[in-house]
């Protein structure tokens, strides 16, 4: 389905459930309702309000990146992730599954960002918790007038344990940002290649275990007539392994075209080749139902070798049985968290600030 070609779906009503919940899991509902309206209206008449929730979605972010850069105005902004992908990275255009919209900004702009924002009557939707948070969170979360939640990021990565591990300049990806359409007007964006590489660490960082992600990727592989500088890009983010890793995914799944030797571009070693394309073949994405897989465990700990892949897999099972061998679940599952006071924000942007000096 994810290749554009609409399902043959058996009359059993279980197998019928299955892949209602399947299109689901892996967030291509809006997707099949558009393949199957002919060949399964049945089927796709329950995808309707999946459709329906994905296009008021899009007109709606459409607006508010329109409002947002009113409000912004001369300061250095792009938008990632759902709106520009659902336009211009997916076979049913304007019909990706998002939730909010993602916004980056220079660290060292984000106060007046916020600011600026605030004072027209966007809201501030974080905790206390998140916002003094010693990892420093990557981004902000706002509400805007219109009701869209709006991510507002300074770091493409979120969290400073993570962050550490790749070298990912915010400056440097606004420095080379384009204007696309976005719901008819134009907005700021990421450039293809660096588009590309942060959609496969996105993904790798989150699991590379929904078709979705893969699907984003094999759009804007699609796209790509530089494979040199993808290779450089993902290389100088330190980010070769998640590409890598990603994008054989979506090739095996998806047929990809990808350059025959993109692997030796990426400097990706035999081992880990090895690893991740075992694991592939023994539990393809496409099959997966459930959160936890071990195809989302490796692809959160892909390094630059199989050893070190296999090393960083077992640290993270390790600390996931421990997470849920403790007392209430993962910590703060239980918590009384307390809505972010002025307090908190402003120790929250200072803690940003202070983080972009050290960075220069």
């Amino acid at each position: 389905m994810c290749r554009a070609k609409a399902p043959v779906l058996a009359g059993n009503g279980a197998v019928r459930d299955a892949f209602v919940t399947a299109v689901r899991h892996h967030r291509v509902a809006p997707l099949a309702h558009v393949l199957l309206r002919e060949s399964d209206p049945a089927v796709a008449a329950e995808l309707k309000a999946d459709r329906d929730a994905a296009m008021i979605r899009h007109l709606t972010a459409s607006v508010v990146l329109d409002d947002l850069g009113r409000t912004l105005g001369e300061l250095p902004w792009v938008t990632i992730k759902g709106p520009v992908l659902s336009e211009h990275a997916h076979p049913a255009p304007g019909l990706r599954s998002y939730t909010d919209v993602d916004v980056l900004v220079p660290p060292q702009q984000l106060r007046s960002a916020v600011e600026w924002l605030t004072a027209a009557d966007w809201q501030v939707i974080d905790f206390q918790d998140m916002l003094y948070n010693v990892q420093t969170p990557g981004e902000i979360h706002l509400v805007s007038p219109r009701g869209v939640l709006v991510d507002l990021h300074w770091s493409l990565i979120n969290m400073q344990q993570t962050r550490r591990q790749f070298t990912v300049d915010t400056g440097e990806l606004l420095d080379r940002r384009v204007r696309r359409a976005v719901g008819g007007a134009a907005t700021w964006t990421l450039d293809l290649a660096d588009s590309l590489v942060h959609v496969c660490l996105h993904a790798a960082l989150t699991g590379a275990h929904k078709m979705l992600w893969l699907l984003d990727a094999d759009q804007l592989a699609r796209q790509v007539d530089d494979w040199d500088e993808v290779a450089r890009r993902a290389a100088g983010w330190g980010a070769a392994p998640a590409v890598a890793i990603v994008l054989a995914r979506s090739r095996a799944l998806l047929g990809t075209p990808l350059p025959r030797d993109l692997d030796r571009r990426l400097g990706v070693s035999a081992g880990l080749r090895l690893v991740t394309g075992a694991v592939d073949r023994f539990r393809p994405v496409s099959g997966l139902t459930q959160e936890a897989s071990l195809p989302r465990l490796v692809a959160r700990s892909a390094r630059s070798s199989g050893g070190r892949t296999l090393s960083a897999i077992g640290r993270r099972g390790l600390r996931g049985v421990g997470e849920r061998l403790r007392p209430g679940g993962r910590a703060g599952d239980d918590a009384q968290r307390e809505p972010a006071d002025a307090a908190a924000l402003a120790a929250y942007l200072d803690a940003v600030e202070a983080h972009a000096r050290a960075a220069t």
